[in-house]
């Protein structure tokens, strides 16, 4: 495993345990029973503590991104069968985990440290529900009609929700790239151990037709 495919294990190891500690506070609003003011508002907190972090952390976590893309392009570059297909595949994967990122926890986390802001609003996951919300009120099958304006209460625990969920599959997408990787490492692995099998061979049929001559 050459230092390209440490670049991209390291970077994943990493964004792994950044999750890993974000899923402490995500599964108490995803998978327990009851929803409680308590896990929200420590959620809310750890997360805004993230959002309003000091640069250098911020450049950290960014950094490791681009560490990944960088390993994953490097190997693609050998455009030979296994990079095409593990690292093709790995780094779909850990794209589609940035996009997560960028297009879904950025913008609700900077709704939940300004939840005042209609544009940050109207930018956010939340005004995709809003828009269901309104259709169904206009068609009859809800008697809810949703607030058009700053976030609301309920508004803040679901955009919360949405970025414990978004973490979920952003650990699916990068367990993807960890697998792809190892599969690709022991596959190639066994095609150097098979090529050392017949060079050996081929050497002990030549010192034997020598032998014979």
């Amino acid at each position: 495993m050459g230092f390209r495919s440490g670049f991209v294990i390291s970077s994943t190891s990493f964004l792994f345990g950044v999750i890993f500690i974000a899923s402490i506070y995500d599964f108490p609003l995803l998978y327990f029973a009851e929803l409680t003011d308590s896990a929200v508002e420590a959620a809310e907190r750890f997360y805004l503590s993230l959002f309003n972090a000091p640069l250098a952390v911020t450049a950290l976590l960014h950094g490791m991104m681009g560490l990944g893309v960088i390993g994953l392009i490097a190997k693609l570059h050998r455009w030979n069968e296994m990079a095409k297909y593990f690292d093709g595949a790995s780094l779909a994967l850990f794209v589609g985990a940035i996009c997560m990122y960028l297009g879904v926890s950025v913008p609700n986390l900077r709704l939940i440290a300004d939840p005042t802001n209609e544009k940050l609003v109207w930018n956010s996951a939340i005004a995709t529900q809003r828009q269901a919300q309104l259709e169904a009120y206009n068609k009859g099958e809800s008697t809810f009609k949703p607030a058009d304006g700053a976030m609301t209460q309920d508004e803040r625990v679901a955009a919360i929700r949405i970025i414990s969920a978004s973490n979920t599959i952003t650990i699916v997408l990068l367990t993807g790239v960890i697998v792809l990787q190892i599969s690709e490492w022991y596959l190639e692995r066994q095609e150097a151990v098979d090529a050392e099998k017949r060079r050996r061979q081929q050497a002990k049929e030549l010192v034997e037709a020598k032998k014979d001559k």
